[in-house]
């Protein structure tokens, strides 16, 4: 189950050597070399000494199989993720995925990664019931979430990219909600008082969020929006489009867009109609991506580190994991980006 070389010379050849093998160098048994390994059951900090010792002194390191099996553990991290066809428009995905999975191979994990439409639990039912797994990343929260509860309920240690209702489960998230107020009072103070949302399906967390932090931005100044300039279900390129249709025709100062895939679809459709930004209308979004450095104009928007909330979510997990007790919230903060299609 581990091994290192038996042999100390030049040329003198490698063998394989196991924790049964350390055990009778010792004359103790497997078991007292797998918690010494482990630093788990009952043992004498004497013989504890002796085993690491041994270990040091022969250069013995216990592969991953070895420590699973004297720990209970796979050494294995799942990490939740929208299913391929969205992934391609959502580039946040893959850079949190990338800021988890640096942090779990610097501590000796493997992070697996599942696709789901967000309505079918099986894949993860599966991997939680077949023990692949030591801990769960989910990338996403809804307002009532399947996920969350299944989760509590199988006792798997989990962690949220995103805010959750309950204060008793891990979250990692930015403040979308007060990143939202604070570019929609700046978008104030410069004038712009018809600022039109569109936004897609409520019923994620972040979305909520990101809407909130716009009402809470009219409520400080006192002002009511105009709810027919509001859109929170738009789910594609086609409504996208005709929404923007319907807004131009509203004569509103600016539109703020919920995300950079809303974003990217509204500049589209205005280059189609041949609307100029910033001159006939003032374009912003909640959320930077790559997706939005690709124009002749540039976008002011919410900067949020995508590569730390998956860094950070991963190290919580594993605080969590190896006993550290993490706090149950941790908020990262954001940037905002002021630029010409705002002028």
């Amino acid at each position: 189950m581990a091994q290192t070389s038996k042999g100390n010379h030049p040329g003198e050849s490698k063998e394989i050597m196991t924790i049964h093998d350390v055990a009778r160098e010792l004359g103790v048994s497997a078991s007292t070399v797998s918690r010494a390994i482990s630093g788990k059951g009952r043992i004498g900090e004497a013989t504890r000494q002796r085993v690491l010792a041994f270990i040091n002194d022969n250069q013995f390191h216990p592969n991953a199989a070895a420590k699973s099996l004297a720990q209970s553990r796979t050494f294995n991290l799942a990490i939740v993720m929208p299913e391929v066809k969205d992934l391609v428009d959502m580039p946040f995905f893959h850079t949190c995925m990338h800021g988890a999975e640096e942090v779990a191979q610097s501590n000796d994990y493997d992070l697996l990664v599942v696709t789901t439409d967000w309505s079918n639990l099986h894949p993860l039912e599966r991997m939680v019931g077949n023990r692949k797994v030591d801990g769960i990343i989910l990338t996403r929260t809804y307002e009532n979430d399947p996920f969350v509860a299944y989760l509590k309920e199988a006792r798997m240690p989990f962690v949220t990219v995103g805010r959750c209702y309950d204060p008793k489960v891990l979250q990692v998230d930015h403040d979308n909600a007060g990143a939202c107020r604070e570019l929609v009072t700046i978008l104030f103070g410069r004038g712009l008082d018809r600022i039109a949302y569109l936004g897609g399906s409520m019923d994620q967390m972040v979305n909520l969020d990101r809407y909130m932090g716009y009402r809470q931005a009219y409520e400080a100044y006192r002002r009511k929006p105009d709810e027919e300039i509001i859109y929170k279900t738009l789910q594609n390129t086609a409504q996208i489009a005709s929404a923007v249709d319907e807004i131009l025709r509203k004569k509103v100062d600016c539109i703020l867009c919920q995300d950079d895939f809303i974003c990217d679809g509204v500049v589209r459709h205005l280059g189609e109609r041949g609307v100029k930004i910033p001159e006939q209308i003032r374009i912003a979004s909640c959320h930077h991506s790559r997706m939005l450095d690709n124009y002749p104009i540039t976008i002011t928007s919410l900067k949020f580190d995508t590569m730390e909330i998956g860094r950070k979510a991963c190290q919580v997990l594993l605080d969590e994991i190896e006993g550290r007790k993490p706090k149950r919230l941790t908020m990262l903060d954001y940037e905002i980006s002021l630029k010409e299609s705002t002028k």
